[in-house]
């Protein structure tokens, strides 16, 4: 049986304005590259770091990263638990606001502080969305739903990511970006700033397969749709009813998913 280890309180040393959560697994070259960048930087006012080695094996070496970040390693190999590990950051983090990036995008010092000069701007009902760009071609990429700046107090009472996707690959960016729609929140694009996009270093000999998910994703908003229908609504108040269109996969439970479900430290 898994257990889930009690939740560090968050900082309280500062008032950070923004935290950046980047998640890796198993590849110590991406992280490296993210070393030297935030080192070089050296710490930046209002902004949190946290870097989550998500369960890779070997477990990655994070003695280099840089004493004012906080570093966090998963202890279980889930694959594809993104959902977890952006969970457990935004439940670590101390600010009002969340961004969470994979490790191969990355974003200058400038972008940061002029983002963090922003924040009291922006709509806390919107996700926002970033300018990606190829640092081989040096031409623009479509937006991508993984990396995006968030309100962390909105984010945890929408009930953050569904862990139900952890295990397969994909589309658990898709679900909150329409479940965020179909509750009254909104996606937006900011003009700056851009991202600097690595994807040719991901992680490789993965299994990239997202048919299971995406019939997944198929279910759990079928159960939202059905929600918003009397009969639907009728429906899924009883709990047998419940039980039998999940069990004959017509439906999958939609309501928020049990949270970091998994052993972690913090280093």
């Amino acid at each position: 049986m898994k257990k889930t280890t009690a939740l560090i309180p968050p900082a309280e040393q500062k008032i950070n304005q923004l935290t950046i959560v980047i998640h890796i697994y198993n590849n110590q070259k991406l992280l490296d590259l993210q070393i030297e960048s935030w080192d070089k930087w050296g710490a930046i006012s209002n902004l949190e770091l946290i870097f989550i080695d998500d369960g890779s094996r070997p477990a990655l070496h994070l003695s280099n990263i840089p004493i004012w970040v906080r570093k966090i390693r998963i202890l279980e190999d889930i694959p594809w638990n993104q959902p977890g590990a952006k969970n457990l950051g935004a439940h670590l983090a101390s600010s009002p606001w969340l961004i969470f990036f994979d490790a191969d995008q990355f974003i200058d010092k400038n972008g940061i502080i002029k983002l963090i000069a922003l924040l009291p701007k922006l709509d806390k009902k919107a996700i926002y969305r970033f300018p990606r760009i190829c640092s081989i071609t040096n031409q623009k990429l479509d937006i991508h739903q993984n990396s995006q700046l968030i309100s962390r107090q909105e984010y945890i009472n929408f009930g953050g990511y569904d862990e139900d996707f952890s295990g397969n690959y994909g589309h658990e960016d898709a679900y909150l970006e329409r479940l965020w729609k179909f509750q009254g929140g909104r996606i937006a694009v900011l003009d700056e700033p851009s991202l600097i996009d690595l994807s040719e270093l991901r992680t490789t000999g993965l299994n990239r397969n997202d048919r299971i998910n995406e019939l997944l994703r198929r279910r759990k908003m079928r159960f939202w749709h059905l929600l918003q229908n009397p009969v639907g609504k009728y429906l899924l108040s009883n709990q047998l009813i419940i039980k039998s269109l999940i069990k004959f996969r017509i439906i999958s439970d939609g309501r928020p998913s049990k949270k970091i479900n998994f052993n972690w430290q913090e280093i």
